[in-house]
């Protein structure tokens, strides 16, 4: 691979003065570092003073902006019809499956023989949101009538499971509050705990949630992904201030504390696999794309909804590491990008060799470093965090306005932007990170590419029935993708809806979404607002000692430890 000069931020901007920051909302289509920033958040823009509230209180972020975004009537109707035409296919023909196949009319469920209704869970708070009634009601008595956990005797993901149906039931309880449906998530989490009863409590990739036993992939690595075991804190540590039973964020954040002790090689980064059996984080090869993502997004949104210290020291740690030695930037200065890096320690310090291979899941950190940057307003790097956050959100944006339909690949070339891997599916992250920039910004132009999103959508994605993916984003008569994912309306759809809505619609200050976008209101608000009714958060992310005593007796008699088998997952 030819690697890539990587980024230096040292002297590319210095702020003079209050004159020169100003001067910064004013920045014209390519401005910094030939980057659109678009009015960057400034000291008479951006947040009120951050204060750091205590366990019981979460962050207090006042408002975003002093000024509050308001609402484009029009446009928020038409992705409302959007979210109803996808809808109703799945309703016509995939009801009571996982997902619907638009092009061939046919339900898809993601393991043989049974279902976690993952379309109508994942949908329900976006329905909700949007304020359409009846279908929200339709898929509620759905998954509170037919989804039982114990018939589904698959040897299910842990991770997706988490993110979808046990974010997708908080989400829905946090905006509903019927307490059915924080019974169905208590029950699911029941079910998903096995999976941590390791002999070190990193949890196991897939499990039997009707027999409790857990599995690895083959047997042949004891290892776990790293989004895998690190995006599941949100769910459990919400799921324990609700309920005030604190073994479900004992189990979960007690990960973070064993990952932070593991022996790796750069300060907050973790490579893509975790070997559970030695407690280390071997390689020196990292991303913050497929298999690693989630991770670093949960320690910051971990920081925000709970107002913990250390979630932030994490994130902190490892977002400098992020922008100091996995940003890339073009050989012709025209854009950043993040790809897998390989890194070569030299003494104290570090040396960077860039692939080229740019995902679109890694457009996720646009919204992640600049939302991060914003919150932390004050404190170092947040400026750098903010700058970085926008510069990717415009290559992000430049995946999709270079493509014959206007929308992006699934991988291209981070170079030059050219797909390789020229598909579309559906996926979320680059319009999350336009609607944190406009939240965070104001600036129109995040609207504009959103809705020039929605048009190519409609065109080239939208059929007859519900909406379907393309095999060739480069192509305008290409054949569709036929599968629409439940994460279109959880992810995709909500995004952009809540895009062309006023701030006070799911306000940033008050809620955090889940990787999957479910909504989940921070401490002080929401189903969080009695900090009286929390299960206090385990010093230092510390579990019971009767969990430890337990985990040490399943060590010594080989129990815990999960069994291996071959996954069984149908993707077509």
């Amino acid at each position: 691979m030819i690697p890539v000069r990587r980024l230096r931020l040292i002297g590319t901007l210095v702020l003079v003065g209050a004159a020169t920051l100003i001067g910064l909302y004013r920045l014209a289509e390519f401005g910094f570092a030939h980057q659109s920033l678009h009015r960057f958040v400034s000291a008479t823009n951006a947040a009120a003073a951050i204060r750091v509230g205590g366990a019981a209180a979460g962050l207090n972020l006042g408002p975003i902006l002093k000024s509050r975004g308001s609402c484009d009537a029009a446009k928020a109707e038409k992705v409302k019809e959007m979210v109803r035409h996808a809808w109703n296919g799945y309703a016509q023909y995939a009801w009571g499956h996982d997902d619907l196949k638009p092009v061939s009319k046919q339900p898809h469920d993601w393991y043989r023989g049974n279902t976690l209704l993952n379309t109508p869970v994942d949908s329900l708070d976006t329905l909700f949101i949007l304020g359409l009634s009846k279908e929200y009601k339709a898929a509620k008595e759905l998954v509170l009538s037919k989804l039982d956990f114990s018939k589904v005797t698959a040897r299910i993901s842990v991770f997706e499971t988490t993110i979808r149906v046990l974010g997708g039931l908080l989400g829905a309880y946090d905006l509903d509050g019927d307490r059915r449906l924080l019974e169905k998530a208590v029950q699911l989490a029941d079910r998903l705990l096995p999976a941590f009863d390791t002999a070190n409590g990193i949890p196991l990739n897939f499990l039997n949630i009707s027999s409790g036993v857990a599995y690895d992939y083959d047997g042949k690595f004891k290892g776990v992904g790293l989004a895998a075991a690190g995006s599941l804190q949100l769910e459990f540590q919400y799921l324990s201030d609700v309920t005030g039973d604190s073994k479900y964020q004992e189990a979960a954040l007690y990960v973070y504390e064993q990952m932070q002790s593991m022996e790796h090689n750069v300060p907050g980064l973790f490579p893509d696999w975790l070997d559970t059996e030695t407690l280390r984080a071997p390689g020196w090869s990292f991303q913050i794309g497929p298999m690693a993502d989630s991770y670093y997004e949960y320690l910051m949104k971990l920081w925000l909804s709970t107002g913990e210290e250390k979630y932030y020291t994490y994130f902190h740690t490892a977002s400098h590491s992020i922008v100091n030695h996995l940003v890339a930037t073009s050989s012709d200065n025209s854009h950043i990008y993040i790809p897998v890096s390989d890194i070569t320690k030299f003494g104290d310090s570090f040396s960077s060799s860039h692939r080229l291979n740019f995902p679109h899941l890694t457009c996720f950190a646009g919204g992640m470093l600049s939302m991060g940057g914003v919150a932390s307003k004050g404190r170092s790097d947040w400026k750098q965090f903010f700058e970085i956050g926008a510069q990717l959100t415009e290559t992000c944006w430049n995946m999709y306005k270079t493509t014959a339909t206007g929308i992006g690949a699934d991988v291209v070339n981070g170079e030059v932007l050219s797909p390789e891997d020229s598909s579309y599916k559906l996926r979320p992250e680059a319009v999350e990170s336009i609607f944190y920039m406009w939240r965070l910004t104001h600036d129109p132009i995040y609207r504009e590419r959103g809705w020039a999103i929605v048009e190519s959508l409609e065109k080239y994605c939208r059929g007859e029935v519900g909406y379907h993916g393309l095999m060739d984003v480069n192509r305008i008569d290409s054949a569709p993708w036929d599968k629409q994912e439940s994460f279109f309306i959880a992810e995709t759809l909500k995004y952009l809806y809540l895009l062309f809505m006023d701030d006070d619609t799911i306000p940033l200050e008050k809620y955090v979404f889940n990787t999957e976008a479910h909504v989940l209101s921070v401490r002080g608000h929401g189903r969080r607002a009695d900090p009286t009714s929390f299960a206090p958060l385990p010093p230092n992310g510390t579990v019971s000692p009767e969990l430890l005593e337990r985990r040490r007796i399943e060590a010594e008699v080989g129990l815990g430890g999960g069994k291996s088998f071959n996954v069984e997952i149908d993707g077509g």
